[in-house]
């Protein structure tokens, strides 16, 4: 799996310079949603996350995030709960 780790490419999610290995675990130990398209023009992608990650893992890697607003009324709740269990 770590064949292409030093390959590198322009992130345009960071702005520079990032080697493959970074966009395998940028995402909690997960591939990037967008490495696909990323490194699609250097290697075959679809055959690399196939032979590398389960059904279930593609699709933790691939389903956006949350909105910001929807994290932080979440976040809001959690400290709501916290602080009346503390009171």
């Amino acid at each position: 799996m770590d064949q292409y780790d030093d390959k590198t490419i322009r992130c345009p999610r960071v702005g520079g310079e990032v080697n493959f290995r970074f966009c395998r675990f940028e995402n909690n130990m997960l591939p990037c949603r967008w490495i696909v398209g990323c490194w699609e023009m250097r290697m075959d992608m679809n055959k690399f996350m196939t032979d590398h990650y389960s059904k279930e893992e593609m699709d933790r890697i691939f389903t956006p995030p949350k909105p910001k607003i929807e994290s932080l009324l979440n976040l809001v709740e959690k400290a709501k709960k916290v602080k009346q269990e503390d009171d």
